[in-house]
């Protein structure tokens, strides 16, 4: 007999909670351009325009605080469609996308599109292959869904121990990235800004769960759509008349092939130089419409795949496919969610050509006109730094040294805009990377807490449900921060890293487990160990010899274990016995479109059972 579904209303008001929110952001921007105008200084401006946002997210965390179970885990499964989509693009691009990305794609051109094109690419095969069934199940996270697909709380231990690396690996680079702007622009030191960072994502999560990081997320989506388009719009208009910068950077590409030749750039060849630029300043010497310079076509291709399987089975973005009323509005937020990680994906080559023109025409000048004014205030900012080597009386492109991840930061600055919206283009990406830490942090401490301890203890004595999972996103938060403490993190290479691992690990068993029925327990974990354990021993064993030493090997290494899980949980499913006739009737409900979830099912027969007893 299946269980009635529950009628899930969202607020109907959450249009004008949002449309206020968007509204006072604008305002407090438009406020702080009159004070800078009216002469308070830089930092002053600065410190308000970054703390008075994080100040508003807190309070929304602490509005939408809950004790309830599904509230916590699922957000009541009632979240809009395009407020989820919000999100999940957040979490999807995320801090590294905002200011590495954007910054590779300033050093590497159309190289860098790579990783744009699997975000996209990953969305989509998610939409298609695993969203629906997975919001059917209604299982709260990635292991718990593998763990009732298969009956099995040892497969559900070992996929929560298993997505600790990429989820961990993504929550450093998020918090190093927002630490890194947050110290930049506050009188606080690197180690101060992460401290201030994890205990603000941790309050959030323990606050209210997904409940409070979908809505305090939202009004951070908000806050990075507008702190991203504002500038890169007044940009485009001084530049090229059009308040459309997707669509009209292009009419810059002779301005820019004659700045980059003047300041000395000649195509290179793959190798030349490394496949993604490091965090630390480096010079731009590969021109910016240059196909496959920085990268051979081979690595492209392994580096797109590598993002969009890794993005397709991202566990943090996995555990958002419960949070919608239903099926088609899970469906339709991942749509809106691919639509919003495209706008982005065609922006960012944008803001990055702007920047370049802006950059290198100027430099061009300097024989006549001396340096730019500009170039003092990157220095200052440590985002630059140049010096006339060889004596000729410029500024070549090998003799300028630019900061991958402040070309985001620089581009209002190289604009001569006021500083006030380089203050606001730093608040959006803080934005941003908070939204995505908050995810990656709820994601391990749910995950630790209801997999590994609710498996283990299947009557909680020492610490009740929720507590647990207070305890672990605390313990979870303070651990990464110390990690950032000992260890040198590049946000980029870190995202690879972790993209790599959810790729190899846990795409091939959701393929398996969704479009199969013949897959098998033992043929799951067979999936699991195989893929993980191929990447790893890739990574760590492999890394001696330069097997992957760079984001492209370890895009291609990612590939190969992913091929080789697929075909290990093929063999042993098929090797072993056919899968237990309950198992085959989860799989037949799964696969049914309509109805309530499989999860809450279970649970209200479970309660009305214990009713009953009563």
């Amino acid at each position: 007999m299946t269980a009635q579904s529950r009628q899930r209303t969202p607020n109907p008001h959450l249009g004008a909670y949002y449309g206020i929110v968007a509204s006072a952001f604008a305002s407090l921007v438009v406020l702080l351009a009159m004070a800078e105008q009216l002469g308070w200084s830089d930092g002053a401006v600065a410190r308000l325009m970054i703390l008075l946002p994080l100040l508003l997210y807190l309070a929304i965390a602490v509005a939408a605080r809950t004790l309830d179970v599904e509230d916590f885990f699922t957000s009541g499964r009632r979240v809009p469609q395009v407020y989820n989509a919000f999100l999940l693009a957040a979490i999807t691009v995320g801090g590294p996308g905002f200011f590495a990305y954007t910054g590779a794609v300033f050093f590497l051109g159309f190289d860098a599109l790579a990783i744009g094109l699997g975000w996209t690419c990953g969305l989509l095969l998610s939409g298609v292959l695993f969203v629906p069934y997975l919001r059917r199940a209604g299982a709260y996270t990635l292991p718990a869904f593998l763990g009732q697909r298969f009956r099995s709380h040892e497969i559900q231990l070992a996929a929560s121990a298993l997505q600790v690396v990429p989820t961990a690996l993504l929550l450093a680079a998020e918090i190093n990235i927002a630490a890194t702007v947050a110290a930049i622009f506050l009188p606080a030191s690197y180690w101060v800004s992460v401290l201030l960072i994890a205990v603000l994502v941790a309050a959030t999560g323990i606050l209210g769960g997904m409940r409070a990081l979908t809505w305090s997320g939202s009004a951070q989506f908000i806050a990075g759509a507008i702190g991203l388009a504002v500038p890169l719009i007044v940009v485009s208009v001084l530049l090229t008349n059009l308040p459309a910068p997707q669509f009209t950077y292009g009419e810059m590409f002779g301005s820019l092939q004659s700045a980059e030749t003047a300041a000395g750039m000649s195509p290179v060849e793959p190798g030349d130089i490394g496949a993604l630029p490091a965090p630390e300043p480096m010079a731009a010497v590969k021109p910016f419409l240059q196909s496959f310079g920085a990268i051979t076509e081979r690595g492209f291709f392994a580096l797109f795949f590598c993002f969009a399987l890794g993005t397709a089975a991202l566990p943090s973005l996995i555990a958002r496919s419960g949070v919608t009323c239903s099926v088609a509005d899970q469906r339709r937020s991942t749509a809106w969610a691919l639509l919003l990680v495209a706008v982005f994906v065609i922006t960012a080559p944008s803001l990055a050509a702007f920047a370049k023109v802006l950059m290198f025409r100027d430099m061009a000048l300097i024989p006549t006109e001396g340096l730019p004014a500009w170039l003092s205030s990157l220095s200052l900012g440590q985002l630059a730094q140049a010096s006339d080597i060889n004596g000729d009386g410029t500024i070549g492109a090998g003799e300028l040294l630019i900061s991958r991840d402040g070309i985001a930061l620089a581009l209002p600055i190289l604009a001569e805009l006021p500083y006030v919206l380089t203050a606001l283009m730093a608040a959006a990406g803080l934005a941003i990377a908070l939204a995505a830490a908050g995810s990656h942090l709820f994601t391990l401490g749910a995950s630790l807490a209801d997999d590994v301890y609710g498996t283990l203890d299947r009557k909680p004595i020492v610490l009740p449900r929720l507590m647990a999972a207070w305890a672990v996103i605390a313990a979870c938060a303070f651990l990464v921060a110390v990690y950032l403490f000992i260890a040198e993190v590049d946000a980029l290479h870190t995202a690879v890293t972790a993209f790599a691992f959810a790729a190899a690990t846990f795409f091939p068993v959701l393929l398996l487990a969704i479009w199969w029925p013949r897959c098998t327990t033992w043929g799951a974990l067979a999936s699991l160990a195989t893929g993980f354990g191929i990447l790893f021993l890739a990574l760590t064993v492999g890394g001696l010899f330069g097997v992957a030493e760079t984001a492209v090997g370890t895009a291609m290494s990612c590939l190969v274990a992913a091929v080789l899980a697929f075909g290990a949980g093929v063999g042993v499913s098929l090797y072993g016995p056919e899968p237990a006739s309950l198992d085959t009737a989860y799989y037949e409900e799964m696969r049914k479109p309509d109805g309530e979830t499989i999860f809450d099912q279970a649970q209200a027969r479970a309660a009305t059972a214990s009713s009953e007893e009563d």
